[in-house]
């Protein structure tokens, strides 16, 4: 999901870290803590604590060891997806060349996980408030995928969203789950709350669902994007996406 100062998108599920390379003025980019409108909703930035700094470098170290088994990347083509990155590496690549923050946000809307802001030239991702205590070792994964997300939606260095562009980068997150799954079994057994049954658990079975047709799916994603266009610019509607806007 991303928001700017036009209604894009209302999206669904972060920088003072070492391995990132801070701008010369460190506060010239910070999150303010005002309270902007949008996208249509509010969000009111946070300053990140050292204990929060901590939970979002360990999730960006877990991100950066993803990898996509061939299988997989083959599935998701097959319905439509084109993966912005290849792996997590080049995603967090790319949020430390592109010197994009990420900090926490109170959201006037509970069920979006996380956004990106494009309000300003250089975005900023923004993860729910809610989870700003989280930081158990499955947390620490479910926020990497959030941020797998968000960085989707940076890569393309626009301010215009779509279903396909959605739908990409939800792929992101499923394949970030799929790869956790097989390297830390039974990690996110027993996990209920919003941020796994409303998000990352919740796209992974709907992605891997055994019906051929993922009925399932394309009702989630027509609940939440169907209002957005159905291509953006670097996101060409596939099929999926085209179905989806018809039931919309």
């Amino acid at each position: 999901m991303r928001i700017s100062g036009n209604i894009y998108s209302l999206a669904s599920v972060y920088n003072n870290f070492g391995f990132f390379n801070k701008p010369k003025n460190n506060d010239a980019k910070k999150p303010q803590a005002t309270s902007q409108e949008k996208g249509g909703i509010y969000v009111t930035p946070l300053v990140n604590t050292k204990k929060q700094e901590d939970t979002i470098s360990r999730a960006l170290n877990e991100l950066k060891k993803v990898e996509f088994s061939t299988n997989d990347i083959i599935y998701m083509q097959n319905l439509g997806v084109n993966m912005p990155f290849k792996n997590g590496l080049e995603a967090v690549d790319y949020l430390n060349n592109k010197h994009i923050d990420i900090a926490y946000a109170n959201f006037s809307n509970d069920s979006v996980h996380a956004c990106l802001d494009t309000t300003n030239e250089v975005p900023v991702v923004l993860i729910n408030s809610n989870y700003k205590d989280l930081a158990t070792f499955s947390d620490i994964l479910a926020l990497s995928e959030a941020m797998f997300h968000e960085t989707g939606h940076a890569k393309d260095n626009d301010s215009i969203n779509s279903i396909q562009e959605e739908i990409d980068c939800l792929a992101l997150n499923v394949l970030a789950h799929q790869f956790y799954k097989k390297t830390y079994p039974d990690v996110f057994k027993n996990q209920t709350s919003p941020l796994y049954s409303e998000g990352v658990n919740l796209y992974d079975k709907l992605f891997f669902d055994f019906d051929l047709n993922k009925a399932a799916l394309k009702q989630r994603v027509s609940e939440k994007y169907g209002y957005l266009n159905t291509a953006s610019p670097y996101h060409q509607a596939s099929l999926m996406a085209r179905e989806i806007k018809e039931i919309s």
